[in-house]
């Protein structure tokens, strides 16, 4: 695919999509029902702690989990914002204040939010309130991705196709006659899986033979660029190398989301001139990162400091279980048998199908994904869900036929 593409595909249970410059994946939004996304919503709410150790507020918005607000984001509408402001200087326990959802919520915590000036008209109501509700998954991926130049954009059904040209004839109306419909399976055909896939490894391996390694704690990733024997120009080697390496860096941060302090462990360079030439690659390529990016410098130890804004889950976060050892979680698991189940269907009709699970992703099925699993069926005419003890969670399985006389696929 040439160009820059968006891609957009609905399966049950999930919304996704995907940004693809020039045939790589560079950015993918999961929007799942079980968790929608809150970005962009504002709220009407009252401010239930104050905590000054670090210096922000959480807010009851009435979503479940409070929301948190930085002292640098809760000055009041209009008046500047003073540089090292205290949050209870500004406000106190209680308070009624209007906000805006600028990053969704991760883990244990809550979304974060910004102070916003609401229009006179907004009826007053109980607190907290909805003013603006969230925007669905489409409008959310379309107006993720609006900052860069998109050729097409491509969706994988019609209900979603007309959403996409709905949003674009509003807000971005030279998109609106270039929006293309395909099929489910849409990110499997363009790569987006393998992608992802690659995305949730530890070694990326760049063409040029060099390799990336990440090493992600709670507040601090490490990259590690590791020449592996690629060589540049005579004594210019680890400048190469690094400046190789960037865009690649660039888009895995993307990619990945990872957010937070940032170590980029780079070859080490002699020349001043090598050091600055890497410095501006690597700024050149975080351009337009819709997670604000900071290149803070090198340190002595010839170490590139970034910080990232995070802006929601991370890829890692949202595809795998939060346990010590790295397993799919069980969310991502039902979504894809469900689309494993509408693709064998579109490719094999058949008069049932019988998906055989795990009893724990059987009773998400009929539990959380209930909405999900109705939908599914709806789509391939009869739907049979078997729970089968023997086998691991990520090993699911569709069958032709309703019956116990069934038909591998």
């Amino acid at each position: 695919m040439k160009g820059s593409a968006i891609l957009i595909e609905a399966s049950p249970g999930e919304v996704r999509g995907a940004l693809i410059r020039n045939g790589a994946v560079w950015d993918v939004v999961h929007h799942r029902l079980s968790s929608p996304s809150l970005m962009g919503a504002s709220y009407r709410g009252r401010v239930r702690r104050i905590d000054a150790g670090i210096n922000g507020a959480f807010v009851d918005i009435g979503t479940g989990q409070d929301a948190f607000l930085r002292a640098r984001d809760a000055s009041e509408p209009g008046k500047q914002k003073a540089r090292r402001a205290r949050i209870a200087e500004m406000i106190h326990e209680g308070a009624q204040i209007d906000v805006e959802v600028v990053a969704d919520g991760f883990e244990n915590k809550g979304p974060r939010v910004v102070r916003i000036e609401t229009n006179d008209k907004v009826p007053s109501s109980p607190v907290p309130a909805v003013i603006v509700p969230p925007a669905d998954p489409v409008s959310h991926i379309l107006e993720r991705f609006s900052n860069d130049r998109i050729s097409v954009v491509v969706c994988s059904d019609a209900t979603t196709q007309n959403q996409a040209r709905t949003w674009c004839l509003a807000n971005w109306p030279e998109l609106g006659d270039r929006i293309e419909r395909d099929k489910l399976g849409l990110f499997e055909e363009q790569g987006v899986e393998d992608a992802i896939e690659s995305a949730l490894a530890r070694r990326v391996t760049l063409p040029s033979g060099a390799e990336l390694v990440f090493d992600q704690a709670e507040a601090l990733c490490v990259i590690d660029i590791n020449s592996a024997g690629e060589v540049g120009k005579a004594g210019r080697t680890p400048r190469d190398v690094n400046s190789k390496a960037m865009p690649e860096i660039a888009r895995q941060l993307r990619l990945r989301n990872i957010a937070g302090a940032i170590v980029i462990d780079a070859l080490k360079m002699g020349s001043g001139d090598d050091r600055n030439r890497v410095m501006v690659r690597l700024r050149e390529t975080l351009k337009g990162d819709p997670g604000s990016c900071h290149v803070l410098g090198m340190t002595n130890l010839g170490l590139i400091e970034i910080t990232r804004t995070r802006i929601g889950p991370s890829l890692s976060e949202r595809m795998h279980a939060p346990y010590t050892e790295p397993l799919p979680s069980v969310e991502a698991v039902a979504t894809a048998a469900l689309r494993a189940v509408i693709r064998t269907a579109a490719a094999t009709p058949a008069g049932g199908y019988r998906l055989a699970v795990a009893p724990v992703l059987g009773d998400y099925l009929e539990g959380a994904m209930r909405a999900a699993l109705d939908d599914a069926s709806r789509h391939v005419g009869q739907l049979v869900l078997v729970r089968d003890p023997a086998r691991t969670l990520s090993r699911f399985e569709v069958m032709l036929g309703s019956s116990e006389t069934t038909t591998k696929v």
